[in-house]
């Protein structure tokens, strides 16, 4: 009866827990040396859900110098009274808590002995002798780490060891099982490892042979053999399988037995990410870096490093969501913005297109990078984590980030229910990497995918060529396609399986691709049928095999995919040739898209869908407006007309089931217009570290041009101007276009408010019965924090002061802000008000 009661408790609990409001943005919140108190911990809390924020996720890490005295030991009692003060005050705030199981990154700590501890191995060499392979630790220590928890990194390919790291935790929840929502691995970032101690015996269970008769193929050469190459591949296919066995799905047990679910950054590590992400409940991925979106007066941070990071990708994106989609799990989360840009001079603007760009992945559980836990009354900017970005309340656009939040809420209460409609599937090469042999691990880097070795030149191109012919796909690993031929995983509404030139397969992988065939889902190899399968152990005779397979499979490849594919009943849609990015999903027995216009290319135009659907709708995620589209139809095609400027996005939903009564949605076609650019009056409101003297502008420029104080501030200033026109357009609908705004603008005309521009393009729609003939128009602009904070490096003000790695630049140098150029600040035009 005990066992029984306690699996009921667990159960309601897990109910309560899982129903967080997971539409709305977490974030991502470090507590610097633990060093928390329940009066700061409130005021918190409060912020954020007063912010729209849904939850926060608890990281400790090292401290604020000065604050020693207020550092609390993770997992102490204390420790432990503060997490579960925490937790209720999230509760009563409406907010979702979840925590690492650590501190700092990647798993391990005080209690890690060299027994437990990430491992690695030489080849030592005597006279004449084959080598010998001598294990050793990595000696890596947790990056981050909180006081008193600092060690070395846990050997992640041992489930004794993992056991022994998760043990700790066992005993503090198996007392009180706090009600945390999720426990979290970050990504894997263990470097160096590539052996465990029983790596042999595990090796020849798991192979069939002794990989220490083979030992040379660790040897720093050029050529390798063909066995040699099998060997290898051998040895990381069992890196894999233990990464997977012996850490992950241990792991995600661990949540599971105390109705927690499982958040896994499964990338960086040298396993087969597909099998890794599909292990947990949550699997999530990470936008890391800047983009130069083809987006009008989008800014790409110039000291953001390519060469050094690499361009963020969302076929990154798609590694996570894709097992998300194969297994029919519900969200598919991402660490988001990490290093977007230089701290304090990160805009709203330059976040929403990287959101857009996450939905597009298949993302719809926005995890913001992040937001330090500071106190109320610490000076500002407050205590400060070293990667950007800041959300939290010291930020610059913490007043206008309700905005972004609500706009992230609206989108992912859309995405969160719905299922996936993709129709194709695309193996994932993962053997031609694993059959170069080299010293060491392939680790599945995301930061620098162009760098990764899978994808390839050849495998990017075809995964382009999917997208722009506008087939929607998701990744596919050899587990998982012998798991639907054994029908232990269903294969959904996949109708094809797309195979890029490769060299490398194993031959269970090729029986499973023909069973599957068999049963409605079609296979297509890109040029040719592959050549070799995998595995030493009787190899040869495995080849012959291999070999007969391949015989009947002569006609499914093609020198020309795409072209095959339009020969098979697949959905493909045309918008993405327009130049527009989407996601389709199934959702309430209808269709949904999010459309996102990322690029220069479309702005109004006909769009074509097929489908059977009776009613079509606009859904626009910023203004939270439904509207009906008028539907031009020719048979299954429905032809509808759209605007969508470039940075724009929206949802469009076919469907059935009549919507209320939506107004129709209509293009307003302003075919004149007058030019506001100039005679502005700005005077300074809110801000620091001084107030500046009001300014006057014949032509707009930035405010920092004109004094240096003015130069230095961080905060608010108004424009003011009235203007004319003319009867025709009193009282009618207009637009005003303000062009480049430094950074979001409140527009209020003839003491109306209008609405805040903050995000690209800088527009907002004047309805009706707003202009007169003679207006005032008033324009509140926040600018960027960039300008005080060098302010207070020319000063040598200490607001630097933490532990570890301190506060570093988006390069990874020391931060120093005094030699910056003032940032642009204010409104720098052209603004047009049109009107029809």
């Amino acid at each position: 009866m005990k066992v029984l009661r306690f699996a009921l408790i667990l159960f309601l609990f897990s109910l309560k827990t899982f129903a967080q409001n997971t539409s709305k943005p977490w974030a991502y919140w470090w507590w610097q040396g633990s060093a928390v108190n329940k009066a700061d911990l409130r005021a918190n809390l409060q912020k954020y859900a007063e912010a729209g924020f849904g939850g926060l996720h608890i990281i400790p890490i090292y401290g604020v110098k000065g604050e020693e005295q207020n550092f609390i030991h993770f997992l102490s009692p204390k420790w432990l009274e503060m997490l579960e003060y925490t937790v209720k005050e999230a509760e009563n705030q409406h907010l979702g808590i979840d925590m690492t199981l650590g501190t700092g990154w990647p798993f391990g700590g005080i209690d890690i002995k060299p027994e437990h501890a990430a491992k690695t191995f030489d080849l030592v060499y005597e006279a004449d002798q084959l080598p010998v392979l001598k294990q050793k630790i990595t000696k890596q220590q947790v990056k981050r780490a909180a006081p008193g928890a600092e060690g070395l990194v846990l050997d992640h390919f041992d489930k004794a060891n993992v056991e022994h790291y998760l043990s700790k935790f066992d005993s503090v929840f198996a007392k009180n099982n706090i009600g945390i929502r999720a426990f979290y691995n970050d990504s894997y970032e263990v470097y160096g490892a590539d052996w465990t101690e029983h790596f042999f015996e595990k090796f020849k269970s798991k192979r069939g042979y002794e990989l220490g008769e083979h030992l040379n193929i660790f040897e720093n050469k050029t050529n390798f053999t063909e066995e040699e190459k099998q060997i290898y591949s051998d040895y990381q296919l069992t890196i894999s399988e233990l990464l997977l066995e012996e850490f992950t799905q241990p792991y995600a047990a661990f949540a599971k037995k105390f109705g927690k679910l499982s958040r896994n950054e499964s990338h960086g590590s040298p396993g087969n990410v597909l099998d890794l992400y599909a292990a947990n409940s949550i699997p999530e991925t990470e936008f890391f870096g800047s983009k130069p979106f083809d987006i009008p007066l989008y800014r790409q941070d110039p000291e953001y490093s390519e060469k050094q990071f690499g361009k963020p990708n969302k076929m990154v994106l798609k590694l996570a969501s894709s097992p998300a989609n194969v297994f029919g799990k519900k969200l598919v989360s991402s660490e988001t913005a990490t290093w977007l840009g230089n701290h304090f001079k990160v805009s709203l603007s330059q976040v929403k297109p990287i959101i857009d760009e996450s939905f597009l992945g298949g993302v719809n559980h926005i995890f913001y990078h992040g937001a330090n836990y500071t106190p109320v009354s610490a000076p500002w900017p407050g205590w400060m984590f070293y990667a950007s970005t800041n959300f939290n309340f010291n930020s610059h656009f913490w007043n206008e980030l309700p905005l972004l939040n609500k706009y992230i809420e609206n989108c992912q209460n859309l995405l969160q229910n719905s299922k996936t409609d993709n129709e194709v599937l695309v193996y994932f090469p993962i053997q031609d990497l694993w059959h170069q042999p080299k010293k060491g691990v392939y680790m599945m880097d995301v930061h620098n995918i162009e760098k990764n070795g899978i994808f390839t030149d050849k495998y990017r191109k075809l995964l382009n060529d999917l997208e722009t012919a506008g087939y929607t796909f998701d990744f596919v690993s050899d587990l998982q396609i012998s798991q639907m031929a054994e029908q232990k995983l269903s294969k959904g509404n996949y109708k094809t399986l797309v195979i890029p030139e490769i060299e490398y397969m194993p031959l269970a992988t090729l029986k499973a691709i023909k069973k599957l065939n068999s049963v409605g889902l079609k296979s297509i190899f890109e040029k040719t049928l592959p050549k070799k399968t995998t595995g030493f152990l009787d190899l040869e005779k495995n080849q012959h095999l291999f070999e007969d397979e391949l015989g009947s499979l002569k006609s499914w490849f093609s020198s020309a995919v795409v072209l095959k594919m339009k020969t098979q009943n697949l959905k493909r849609e045309t918008i993405q040739e327009k130049g527009l990015d989407f996601i389709r999903k199934n959702h309430e027995n209808g269709l949904l898209y999010f459309v996102a216009n990322q690029h220069q290319i479309f702005e109004e135009g006909d769009l074509n869908f097929e489908n059977n659907f009776k009613y079509t709708y606009l859904y626009n995620p910023k203004s939270e407006k439904w509207h009906e589209i008028p539907v031009k139809k020719s048979g299954k095609i429905k032809k509808i007309n759209l605007e969508l400027k470039s940075g724009e996005s929206l949802f469009l939903y076919f469907t059935n089931t009549k919507k209320g009564n939506p107004s129709t949605y209509e293009i307003h076609k302003y075919g004149q217009f007058i030019d506001l650019s100039k005679d502005w009056k700005l005077v300074f409101t809110d801000g620091r570290p001084k107030i500046p003297s009001p300014q006057n502008f014949t032509n707009l420029q930035s405010w920092t041009l004109s004094d240096t104080l003015a130069g230095f501030f961080n905060g608010y200033g108004e424009y003011f101007k009235t203007f004319n026109l003319p009867e025709n357009a009193v009282n009618k609908p207009a637009q005003i276009q303000l062009g480049d705004v430094r950074e979001t603008a409140e527009v209020w005309i003839n003491d109306t408010k209008i609405g805040t521009a903050w995000s690209l393009p800088y527009t907002l729609e004047i309805p009706e019965g707003i202009l007169k003939t003679n207006n005032e128009i008033k324009v509140k602009v926040r600018n960027l924090s960039a300008n005080e904070i060098k302010y207070l490096d020319i000063n040598k003000l200490n607001w630097k002061k933490f532990y570890d790695i301190n506060i570093v630049d988006i390069q990874y140098k020391p931060f120093n802000a005094s030699d910056w150029k003032p940032v642009a600040s204010g409104l720098l035009g052209p603004i047009f008000l049109k009107y029809k």
